[in-house]
């Protein structure tokens, strides 16, 4: 084990503040080669024709949904524009990748929550991290770059196993439907969109506040209770913006917004079972998003909407008994059996989760 030395992080690095006059206007009226990194996007931001920095340097998000998030930058040019902070070298023999991995759990811890969450160097500046030193006492950037390579590599099969995570979490698992009689229809003969009313903000909660909850894109959380309900009843319902395509069963009075759907099943089919059209449809909606994904169901932005779903042309079998009709019996026992399914699947998604968690020292 190499000796180890504590210092205060702003005895290592110095905070520069990204330039704020870099807008999305600036960069198109002075376009160039350069990235433009930002603490409001995730990847290019925008172009200009001069760099700011051509060293490597480690940055961090201020404040929004992703502060506090360490990116290190190796770009030949680059700038940095607003909510955004570079941690500049002050000293010499520092691994970039080895403070990347030791500060990142530091910065989050250090997040302050609350509507906007933020960090600035402030908070952190003197907060202790830990590193290697040779016995003369000078940096050891030998052993800094060997854990670089550990940390790197242990972060690259956390990152794969997330991916498989993922993709097990939206994999659609079809039931062998040769042991039962069905008759194909197609999703948009059975149900009808009704889409949210926008009107239907946090603002608009907090004024007309009552018992009655509005949901919105967030499958679990209502955004506030109002004085009226649009539905009563039980009812399919989908997410269309944020992590879009997955469907909720939601029952009682309610109202959604803008973000998302309800569907009604319409005149003929009321012998349809709502659990098995959710297990069903679930993966070709989230099959079929636009948009930005983001890892471990963090930093996603999806779209789908109502036009989009009608365009797939979705068929659904549908069990039927002897007589023709719709057999309900046969539709709960599928979705019994899809939801063992989903459960299994769901614990597997959280123990790839655990996983994934486990801090190294």
């Amino acid at each position: 084990m190499p000796e180890m030395i504590e210092k205060r992080i702003e005895e290592l690095f110095k905070a520069i503040n990204g330039n704020s006059k870099y807008t999305r206007a600036y960069c198109r009226e002075h376009s160039g080669q350069f990235i433009v990194y930002t603490g409001t996007t995730i990847g290019v931001f925008g172009t200009l024709d001069k760099a700011d920095y051509v060293t490597p340097n480690l940055t961090f998000t201020t404040d929004g949904e992703n502060a506090g998030t360490i990116e290190y930058i190796n770009d030949k040019g680059y700038c940095i524009g607003g909510h955004r902070t570079i941690l500049k070298p002050i000293v010499d023999k520092l691994n970039l990748i080895y403070f990347k991995f030791v500060l990142q759990p530091i910065f989050y811890s250090k997040v302050k929550r609350g509507d906007v969450p933020s960090l600035h160097f402030n908070q952190i500046k003197n907060i202790k991290v830990s590193l290697p030193v040779n016995s003369d006492g000078t940096f050891d950037l030998e052993t800094q770059n060997e854990l670089a390579l550990k940390y790197q590599d242990i972060e690259n099969k956390r990152i794969m196993l997330q991916e498989k995570a993922e993709r097990l979490k939206n994999i659609k698992i079809i039931i062998n439907n040769a042991n039962f009689n069905f008759v194909e229809i197609a999703l948009n003969e059975i149900v009808t969109h009704h889409n949210g009313n926008s009107k239907f903000t946090k603002e608009y909660c907090h004024e007309h506040a009552g018992t009655f909850p509005v949901l919105s894109a967030n499958n679990n959380e209502p955004i506030g209770y109002i004085n009226s309900a649009d539905y009563r009843g039980e009812y399919l319902t989908y997410s269309k913006n944020g992590c879009a395509g997955y469907i909720s069963i939601m029952s009682g009075a309610f109202s959604v917004n803008g973000d998302r759907c309800v569907l009604t099943l319409n005149n003929g089919f009321e012998n349809i079972d709502l659990l098995y059209l959710k297990y069903y449809l679930e993966p070709i909606f989230r099959a079929n998003i636009k948009g930005r994904i983001g890892v471990n169901g963090k930093n996603e932005y999806t779209k789908l909407n109502s036009n989009m779903i009608k365009n797939l042309d979705i068929k659904i079998p549908i069990p039927i008994s002897a007589d023709g009709s719709f057999d309900l019996k046969k539709q709960q026992e599928l979705a019994q059996k899809y939801a063992t399914i989903d459960s299994i699947k769901i614990e597997l998604y959280n123990k790839i989760q655990d996983l994934t968690k486990v801090e190294v020292n």
